[in-house]
């Protein structure tokens, strides 16, 4: 053995050429065996060659059908929902309110209810016509709020 042969750690193992998987077969028992010389056993990844996926013209038109009624639809929910926001917003009086201690966007929010308007988007409501930054409330501050009905 020389020199050149011996390497510590994970490199102990000298390969000359690219190593292929192969079989021993041992026959016999357990004090009389004999190896038996095996072909090399090829890997199923090796053979198996990567072929491109074909689509049928059918399966690209359901998939562009499909994606189309589902932008018609979502498009058609967003505008209802936009022309409802917009109508309840048009018929809203307004009245002042000076904010109480503990007071928050929410709670005037749930305090003036808008019909058809959830509480955040009312609280988003009070925040846009107040022209406020922050969702804080200072107490003292004099706020616009939905009038109640």
């Amino acid at each position: 053995m020389n020199a050149a042969d011996m390497v510590q750690g994970n490199l102990a193992l000298k390969l000359e050429a690219p190593a292929t998987p192969a079989f021993t077969v041992v026959k016999g028992g357990r004090s009389h065996f004999q190896a038996v010389a095996t072909k090399p056993v090829r890997t199923q990844r090796a053979s198996v060659a990567s072929a491109p996926v074909a689509l049928k013209a059918s399966t690209i038109v359901a998939v562009a059908v499909a994606f189309t009624l589902f932008f018609v639809l979502a498009t058609s929910v967003f505008s209802a929902r936009h022309a409802a926001y917009a109508d309840s917003v048009a018929n809203v009086t307004y009245e002042t309110v000076r904010v109480q201690s503990g007071d928050s966007l929410w709670s005037l929010a749930q305090e003036h209810p808008i019909d058809g308007l959830s509480t955040q988007e009312t609280s988003d409501m009070i925040r846009s016509v107040n022209h406020l930054d922050r969702s804080s409330l200072d107490a003292g501050a004099v706020l616009k709020v939905p009038a109640r009905s």
